[in-house]
């Protein structure tokens, strides 16, 4: 057996979009890292390849709004035009609008505004006629879809977008180092403190012995679905849920242009054209059991067909096939789609945390938040770099964010209880 030791100031475990981008920040900042994953396809791969600052989360945070925005703007900067691609969106106007035209042109016209960061390219929201659709979407339905709603939005590959920032992070080899893993044999635990991290490599051939000669290690668990299971390995018990979002793949060609449409919940539904195939999804289920062991269900492909055949003029749909479905953790304790940061010392591992970034945009602000995070708790002694100007999201402004949101909810409120067109 062949054995490799290494000195680092940073584990981080898990090689999805939080964990690669957690070590690129790192490695900027010149701390030391290794990246323990198992290279399996992950929550990432999974997601639709939207990467948006979301106008429907307004009403709920609006500085969530702006600082993803923001954060679009880094992934442009950082990636466009190699693998980002600005693209037209539609949302058809029908009777599948969970409110009416005048309440989503409201909340497009402050999303146009306060997340204008993101338009470089792409420009503000604006209404098309029924009859200039009908000529660029032959195949919404004639009868009941008067025209759409405009606007645009980046979007990705999220497997070229890993293997892109993988790329990037490698760039920086005198700071990180990648390692593909089997699984863990051991974690040394003295006085409250990890110390050493011992894994066998996918190969089976190599024990790779990970240590800090500089202090005490810090480790990050940033495996999304399965941050679960990392914890109970060190007897950790950590709360949060999973929801599940599943997305089919129909043979054939059915849009110019992407299109979000709504499920029988109100909640949106992304349909992004490929190249002899149309991407729907995804679906928003509670999951109560395992990842590993999820299978999807009739019900949430007829939840995603049915949506599908409500704007389509000829309903009939040729067979098609799950294209791939990932998981979401939202933590329990508050329903937010921001960062969220775990500390596992109440655990008895102070220098052990567990990171999800809430959302694919948000890994590079996950990654600075829980660089900061771990500065500020004195494990690592370095300066800060930030790339651009912070925007509160602790928590501290909610109550001026809902006074600014006051009047979009009550001009929101009146549109759906007159039901204006």
């Amino acid at each position: 057996m062949e054995y490799k030791k290494l000195q680092t100031d940073l584990v981080i475990i898990g090689d999805g979009v939080a964990a690669l981008a957690l070590a690129y920040l790192a490695a900027q900042r010149e701390i030391r890292t290794v990246i323990l994953g198992k290279g399996l396809p992950g929550t990432t791969h999974s997601a639709t390849g939207l990467i948006a600052p979301r106008p429907d989360y307004l009403i709920s945070d609006e500085e969530l709004v702006q600082r993803t925005a923001f954060e679009c703007s880094r992934w442009v900067k950082l990636f466009y035009p190699q693998i980002l691609k600005p693209q037209r969106f539609l949302i058809p106007i029908g009777p599948e609008l969970p409110y009416s035209v005048r309440t989503f042109r409201s909340l497009l016209k402050r999303y146009d505004e306060i997340a204008k960061i993101r338009l470089t390219g792409l420009g503000n929201h604006f209404i098309i006629s029924q009859t200039h659709l009908e000529k660029m979407e032959p195949n919404f339905r004639k009868n009941n879809i008067n025209g759409a709603i405009a606007f645009g939005e980046w979007t990705v590959d999220p497997a070229v977008l890993l293997k892109k920032l993988g790329w990037e992070t490698s760039i920086y080899t005198d700071f990180v180092k990648r390692f593909k893993i089997n699984d863990f044999k051991e974690f040394k635990i003295h006085g409250g403190l990890i110390e050493e991290v011992i894994a066998l490599d996918a190969t089976g051939n190599m024990v790779i012995k990970i240590s800090n000669d500089r202090g005490p290690l810090v480790v990050v668990n940033a495996t999304g679905p399965w941050i679960k299971d990392v914890c109970a390995r060190l007897g950790i018990c950590i709360d949060y849920q999973l929801k599940t979002g599943v997305q089919l793949e129909i043979p054939g060609w059915y849009f110019q242009s992407g299109v979000v449409t709504f499920g029988s919940d109100g909640k949106y539904l992304v349909c992004l054209q490929k190249k002899g195939v149309l991407q729907v999804g995804p679906t928003n289920s509670d999951l109560s059991g395992h990842p590993d062991s999820f299978t999807p269900s009739d019900k949430e492909t007829e939840y995603l067909t049915t949506a599908l055949r409500n704007i389509l003029e000829d309903k009939r749909l040729p067979p098609h096939s799950f294209l791939k479905h990932g998981f979401r953790v939202k933590a329990t304790a508050v329903d937010t789609n921001r960062p969220v940061i775990w500390n596992h010392s109440k655990a008895g591992l102070s220098n052990m945390y567990s990171l999800h970034p809430g959302k694919i945009s948000l890994a590079l602000l996950a990654g600075d938040e829980m660089l900061d995070k771990v500065i500020s708790d004195g494990w690592l002694a370095k300066p800060r770099i930030f790339m651009g100007n912070p925007i509160c999201l602790d928590g501290c402004q909610k109550f001026r964010n809902e006074i600014k949101l006051l009047f979009l909810k009550i001009q929101s409120l009146f549109h759906l209880v007159y039901k204006t067109p």
